[in-house]
């Protein structure tokens, strides 16, 4: 009985160190830490903060005669869009930004887009800065 324990107990050990090993030799799963890996990482930041996104677009259309106002404003991880025909109330949608991509307020669907200088939200008219 103590020589099955034992047997068990040994072949769980080599087992977990099998496992471990093919796990540590995957390359995905390496950590590089050399000079130029972290450069790129301080690099890519600065690269980042220089096309942000965020900022205030407005833009207008004419839609059977009557002139649809929209303004967007991107700041951070989200976005706010003020819209309004004519002399009627305005309307407020709200969401999410990933990279230069405008979700909705759930994050589950894709409704816009920035580009350069210029934002499009389906069913509002075109933006700029």
């Amino acid at each position: 009985m103590k020589t099955k324990i034992i047997k068990n107990l040994s072949l769980s050990i080599l087992l977990s160190a099998l496992i471990f090993n093919s796990c540590s030799n995957n390359p995905q799963n390496k950590i590089v830490n050399s000079p130029n890996h972290e450069s790129k990482s301080a690099s890519s930041s600065t690269e980042e903060s220089q096309v942000s996104i965020d900022g205030v677009y407005s833009g207008s259309q004419s839609i059977s005669g009557l002139e649809l106002v929209a303004r967007l404003t991107i700041s951070g991880g989200s976005w706010s869009v003020i819209s309004q025909f004519a002399n009627e109330s305005p309307e407020i949608q709200n969401g999410i930004v990933r990279g230069n991509d405008l979700y909705d307020d759930s994050g589950s669907i894709k409704i816009g887009y920035v580009s350069g200088s210029s934002a499009s939200i389906n069913g509002y008219p075109s933006m700029s800065k």
